[in-house]
């Protein structure tokens, strides 16, 4: 079985990271960008290298189509391997400000004849299933606006979330969105995303009054199991580092190196570090 470096992991990381499938995917020489259609921060840059010359225009023209597609806001990834050096300072200078410091983990899922899933433990009533009625991803985006304190998603990003939704479900057979329950009430949501070997987890939270249940462990474990049925045999997430980073590195995930989240919304200062509630990514 292959055995994957960090090094290899965080340029698979900067080259496919995706978090939904209501996200658009614009890829150039000099970035990865998804758009968001009327959202405050699902807009997203990683893997931004470019000349300093350059970084101006580039940053500017980012930022453009991000307000073409309706987006309000959106987040961008600095990491080592971002370029020019002095990225951070040409974001704030535009009104981006530090919203949380994350890192990339990631962990082996071993084979779908000897499966290597995390470790789960949840209460009595604690289950997931896959959201594929339009009740059920309509619960997923709502348990996200709650969890990561988003303002309700516009009707169009809603409408592209349930027909991606759809479509991968015809494709696959699975769902890419996961729901937890305490009994028959929706407590947390996390998405998987596989692209040949890698299975992307991403944007896992669960309500503050339904933690320490072990939601959060079985979303975790049930997402890789699934991303080994469709023929991954890595598991990537996004985590922050002052909340789920501690849990999943327990669990077996490594880290190919950490990053920092910078927020923009359009006409609206951000909140600094640490003034959010504790949330998850990944």
């Amino acid at each position: 079985m292959r055995r994957w470096t960090s090094e290899q992991v965080a340029e698979l990381d900067d080259r496919g990271a995706l978090y939904s499938p209501a996200l658009t995917k614009v890829e150039t020489r000099e970035y990865l960008l998804f758009v968001a259609a009327g959202t405050e921060s699902q807009s997203c840059v990683r893997r931004f290298q470019t000349d300093p010359g350059r970084a101006e225009a580039t940053i500017d023209g980012v930022l453009d189509q991000v307000r073409s597609a309706g987006g309000t806001g959106m987040r961008w990834v600095v990491n080592p391997r971002t370029t020019p050096d002095d990225m951070v300072p040409r974001l704030r200078r535009r009104g981006f400000e530090l919203a949380f410091r994350a890192e990339t983990l990631y962990r082996d899922l071993g084979t779908p004849a000897e499966p290597d899933l995390p470790d789960a433990h949840a209460s009595d009533g604690i289950s997931i299933r896959e959201a594929r009625a339009d009740e059920e991803i309509d619960a997923f985006e709502r348990l996200g606006e709650i969890v990561f304190h988003e303002p309700p998603a516009p009707s169009r990003f809603l409408e592209r979330l349930r027909s991606q939704t759809h479509r991968s479900i015809e494709t696959t057979a699975h769902s890419p969105l996961f729901v937890a329950y305490d009994g028959a009430v929706p407590i947390g949501r996390g998405g998987v995303t596989v692209t040949g070997a890698v299975g992307r987890l991403w944007s896992a939270g669960v309500l503050p009054d339904h933690r320490s249940k072990g939601a959060y462990q079985l979303l975790t474990r049930e997402r890789c199991r699934a991303a080994l049925g469709l023929g991954a045999q890595l598991a990537i997430t996004h985590a922050n580092v002052a909340t789920s980073g501690d849990i999943l590195k327990r669990r077996g995930f490594r880290s190919a190196g950490a990053y920092d989240y910078y927020l923009l919304r359009w006409g609206e200062a951000v909140p600094s570090i640490g003034a959010k509630s504790r949330s998850k990514r990944g």
